[in-house]
């Protein structure tokens, strides 16, 4: 007798998982970036004045021969805020060396352009209330006249020019400095006021007259006299030296 096999469940088939759709997302839109705003400089908390140099006629030179050879020069401008005690009370120093002659011009645009004074300072200067501006006109004795015998020299630079202290104003002596390895002899001066107000809000064009505080004296080479030199006067006191011209742009606060 044969036994009954046991018949097995019967394998069903497994339903196959319905297949995701596949429909398209949409991205959220996003608003198109509008145009970017253009930074605004910040407006200065305190007044700021800009000296920038325009040219210089020279009137006057280092040499006293007629005519003169071209000699080197250097103009330094001071900022000086009169109320503050020293060394606070220069704002701002830097020297603009050139070389011209005897009714010589230099421009601006005569000198490179990374040294050409525009902006004199290299930047706006903070101020308050009012400033002296004083501008001293010197030649470079050791280049151009030849050494000075038994100078006392009243400031001495270093090789970074841009710390300059203010300039001492001597009664008597004649103001000598040293620059590098360069020794140079004032050869005029002069001061302006500028006030930080409403009065001088804006640019203007500034004249200043350098005129020499002393007589100076200087080695000259007289004609006819074979590698001969003798003592001479260079400038008188209260020689018109040079014009300075200059352009002040003075920003106010608000």
């Amino acid at each position: 007798m044969r036994k009954a096999r046991a018949h097995s469940p019967s394998k069903k088939k497994r339903a196959k998982p319905a297949a995701r759709s596949r429909q398209a997302t949409t991205p959220p839109l996003r608003p198109a970036p509008g145009p970017k705003a253009k930074k605004s400089s910040p407006a200065p908390v305190s007044p700021t004045l800009e000296v920038s140099f325009d040219s210089i006629e020279v009137k006057r030179g280092g040499w006293p021969d007629d005519p003169a050879p071209a000699a080197d020069l250097s103009l330094i401008l001071q900022l000086e805020m009169p109320s503050a005690a020293p060394p606070g009370a220069a704002l701002a120093s830097a020297r603009l060396p050139f070389r011209t002659a005897i009714g010589g011009t230099v421009a601006a645009s005569d000198l490179p352009p990374d040294a050409s004074g525009r902006p004199f300072f290299g930047r706006p200067v903070n101020v308050s209330n009012h400033v002296n501006l004083h501008a001293r006109l010197f030649v470079d004795r050791t280049n151009a006249i030849g050494p000075i015998l038994d100078a006392a020299l009243n400031t001495v630079i270093g090789a970074f020019v841009g710390r300059i202290p203010l300039l001492a104003s001597p009664a008597r002596d004649v103001l000598h400095i040293q620059v590098g390895n360069v020794i140079s002899t004032e050869l005029a001066r002069a001061t302006a006021i500028v006030p930080s107000d409403e009065s001088m809000r804006g640019t203007h064009p500034v004249t200043i007259a350098l005129v020499a505080p002393r007589a100076i004296p200087g080695v000259g080479a007289p004609a006819g006299i074979p590698n001969g030199t003798r003592q001479r006067v260079a400038v008188q006191e209260g020689d018109l030296v040079a014009l300075l011209h200059l352009t002040l742009t003075l920003t106010l606060p608000g």
